[in-house]
């Protein structure tokens, strides 16, 4: 929807296929109902991707101000929270939670002219590039613009269906791998820590030579740990995993071996996507097919916990949104 916006207020004629019967499910579910739309810290040093520069590109066109600008003048009024262990404000709406934030957004869209097609499956657009146009089911189209997430939270219609346009236009891409998630060990620990929660720092050590710290309340179940620390800390050790390494948590001296992660149906986020190198990072356009742009969660890049994926939505949506309407 912010890609769909943004290319609207730039002169396009949009059209957004939907593979949900309504728009921007997953937005209902952030931050318990919430929503945490951004926070007023958000700078590429809260990013986990290979390429900070094209995090600092998206960030440089839609910053903060530009944010908390856009949502005012779709009526949503922000409202700073600052919690302990963080010296950033997370951002909410100051009524209506995500609820609202969504249907501002929804009607943003429909206020400039766009188009839904909901219940559309990727595979059946059926899109073929001819010279400088796409031919789809639905019609010729300029550009096209592929705002489908990742494989977090299937529930909301997070099912892979966009695979086969990625394979067709030979999109370079990255498997997804949980992130912002609970840790899972068999340490015997754990029954007598279950139902704790305790605040501090806790650390990831992977193998013998890397370690991460992260700070808060660290919440302790019979068979994992989580808490905003351990998902901050989460991603590296889904990729550690991935890779066959040894991966533990340490807090106050106790060694949690992990074995695994929290799946995909738990996992706030992904890290994997298409990959970096196959994007513009000025304008968010694929290297290898030009006219096709992408944003959101589909990059391989996530952020930390805080409203900084949300942020990271809204932003590259802005940049993909008004490349893809000027042409450029």
């Amino acid at each position: 929807m912010s890609a769909a916006l943004s290319a609207a207020r730039n002169g396009a004629i949009v059209t957004v296929a939907e593979h949900n019967s309504e728009a921007g499910k997953k937005i209902l579910i952030t931050g318990n109902g919430r929503c945490n739309y951004t926070n007023t810290f958000v700078s590429p040093e809260h990013y986990r991707c290979n390429d900070k520069a094209l995090i600092g590109s998206v960030l440089a066109s839609f910053g903060y101000d530009d944010c908390i600008k856009l949502f005012k003048s779709l009526g949503i009024e922000p409202n700073v929270i600052h919690y302990r262990f963080d010296e950033s404000g997370y951002v909410y709406p100051k009524d209506g939670g995500a609820a609202l934030l969504r249907d501002a957004l929804y009607k943003g869209c429909l206020d400039e002219g766009v188009s839904f097609l909901f219940n559309t499956d990727a595979v059946d657009l059926s899109i073929v590039k001819n010279e400088d146009v796409f031919n789809t089911s639905i019609g010729e189209f300029d550009a096209v613009i592929i705002a489908a997430g990742s494989n977090a939270y299937p529930v909301t219609g997070s099912d892979s269906s966009v695979y086969p346009i990625l394979k067709q236009f030979d999109l370079g891409f990255k498997p997804f791998l949980p992130a912002l998630c609970a840790l899972y060990s068999k340490s015997p620990l754990l029954k007598e820590l279950k139902g704790k929660r305790v605040e501090g720092s806790i650390s990831l050590v992977i193998g013998e030579d890397r370690s991460y710290t992260a700070a808060g309340e660290i919440q302790f179940n019979e068979h994992s740990i989580s808490g905003i620390p351990v998902m901050q800390l989460s991603g590296y050790a889904a990729g550690a995993l991935k890779e066959k390494k040894s991966c533990r948590l340490i807090f106050e001296g106790n060694s949690f071996e992990i074995h695994r992660t929290a799946g995909f149906d738990r996992a706030q986020c992904c890290s994997g996507g298409i990959d970096t190198d196959e994007i513009i990072n000025e304008t968010l356009e694929s290297r290898r097919c030009s006219g096709i742009y992408f944003c959101g969660e589909l990059i391989d890049a996530y952020g930390e916990c805080g409203g900084y994926n949300l942020h990271f939505a809204w932003a590259s949506g802005f940049v993909a949104g008004r490349s893809a309407a000027l042409g450029k």
